[in-house]
């Protein structure tokens, strides 16, 4: 059966489930152990644990923090609850959606963002109509109409497309498993070019990203369609609405430090001195994370590598609220896409069309050097560059949030990249199954892209784990 079909039928049973499809637990009533462990309350652990708990196996679901939903995060203290993790559900997130309709959530536009853009480039704030004669403008003649902000995909759009978002770990494609920067300068894209990408790249640089991983998620961004939407009251409703069919199941600040499955059971010690035992476990922890975990029992050479060599993309924000004062109307609301610090600044205004929030979200290189600061440095330069490069905002914002994903414990990273020569040898052995491991999470699923290949993923592991006992 292919995998679109499986979880097609996982979606309708899980519907059905919820439903009252099954009315008694279905494990033997002498039998007290754990049928299933599952580590991670993200998206997948939860997905997972929701279908095999309808079915009547006797789950227990470990999360390390205080709070279930990962690397989702709405900052509920402000208005609109703004998103300081995934952000936008796409149109082709169809699981997803559905799921949000059963669970009687609504789904919203992102929010009313601004529309102008300015860029800051070699220290100018240049409007967009000035960049192609600008002075700051060192692009080839040839580029110099294109902003920086659509050179990347410019140069992506020449290239290869897959008929599937699934070929790019094919062999026909092996030729693409090299630095992005090498494939763009393959093309004679300029220097200048190549660092105005680098200085918001959706990875931790040119050099350390595969160009068939960034052919594989411009595919994945032509499928998903136009437009998309988050939850109303934040995403983090999704996460909670799906936990909250999970009483007694959920054990938070359970940090997982071992994992013995050698014997007849999956042994699970914690941090606290805890240890669980069950027929198998499913582990939906970043590889980022996982590595830290001891792992006993016997693993395959590739997914012992996969799990020792993830990279995860460096993501780092900072939040700002506007205060409210008398000249708040007087406020523009602008978008910035800078070559510096501040990376991009988005800015979100009210239905009255005055400037209420702005994020400035600064991802791979730059976000690194962020992240090698204390929290405090590290929001005092961003300050400083906004205060700079926006000057009518000096005094009138006040930090809200301050999110570093490489920095925080159980994530280590926003989401998987694959570096040059990791598509061809980890990709196939990232979903693989390990003994009575099994492995589900984002960096798992490659037919779909964000939250939604975690729930595909979820349900997939659970699948497995159903045929199994």
């Amino acid at each position: 059966m292919q995998r679109r079909q499986i979880v097609k039928g996982l979606a309708a049973s899980s519907l059905l489930l919820a439903a009252g499809g099954v009315s008694a637990p279905l494990w033997a009533t002498s039998d007290t152990s754990l049928d299933v462990i599952i580590i991670g309350a993200g998206l997948a652990g939860l997905t997972s644990a929701e279908y095999l708990k309808n079915l009547g196996y006797k789950v227990l679901l470990l999360e390390a923090r205080d709070r279930v939903g990962g690397r989702i995060l709405s900052l509920n203290t402000q208005p609109n609850s703004p998103e300081a993790g995934a952000l936008q559900i796409g149109q082709g997130y169809g699981m997803m959606r559905t799921f949000a309709q059963r669970l009687g959530l609504p789904l919203v536009p992102l929010g009313n963002y601004a529309t102008q853009n300015i860029f800051v480039i070699n220290g100018q704030r240049i409007q967009a109509a000035d960049w192609p004669t600008h002075g700051s403008n060192h692009l080839p003649e040839a580029d110099k109409h294109t902003l920086p902000s659509s050179l990347y995909f410019q140069a992506l759009g020449k290239g290869p497309q897959y008929a599937l978002p699934s070929d790019w770990a094919s062999e026909k494609y092996a030729h693409l498993d090299i630095p992005l920067r090498q494939y763009f300068k393959q093309q004679n894209l300029s220097d200048e070019a190549l660092r105005l990408i680098d200085s918001n790249l959706n990875a931790l640089s040119l050099q350390g990203l595969s160009a068939a991983d960034a052919f594989y998620r411009l595919s994945l961004a032509r499928i998903g369609g136009r437009g998309a939407h988050r939850i109303e009251g934040g995403n983090s409703r999704f996460t909670q609405a799906l936990a909250s069919n999970l009483q007694g199941v959920i054990n938070t600040k359970k940090v997982v430090s071992r994992i013995n499955h050698g014997g007849e059971k999956v042994i699970v010690g914690c941090e606290d001195g805890s240890e669980y035992r069950a027929k198998r476990t499913i582990i939906t922890t970043p590889f980022s994370t996982l590595k830290d975990v001891e792992l006993t029992g016997g693993i395959r050479a590739f997914k012992h590598r996969a799990i020792n060599e993830a990279v995860y993309t460096p993501v780092t924000q900072v939040h700002f609220a506007v205060k409210k004062q008398a000249d708040v109307a007087a406020l523009e609301a602008t978008n910035l896409w800078t070559d510096n610090a501040l990376g991009r600044v988005f800015s979100q205004m009210n239905n009255k069309g005055q400037l209420t929030y702005l994020t400035s979200w600064v991802n791979g290189k730059q976000a690194q050097a962020l992240d090698n600061l204390s929290a405090k440095d590290a929001i005092a330069t961003v300050s400083a560059a906004l205060a700079k490069y926006c000057s009518a905002l000096k005094g009138k914002v006040e930090v809200v949030h301050h999110q570093s994903w490489s920095n925080e414990r159980f994530s280590k990273g926003a989401y998987i990249q694959f570096a040059p020569g990791q598509v061809q040898t980890l990709v196939p052995h990232m979903a693989c199954i390990e003994g009575k491991l099994h492995f589900a999470g984002e960096h798992t699923e490659f037919m779909y892209s964000g939250m939604e290949s975690a729930i595909v993923s979820g349900l997939r592991a659970a699948q497995e784990v159903t045929e199994r006992l």
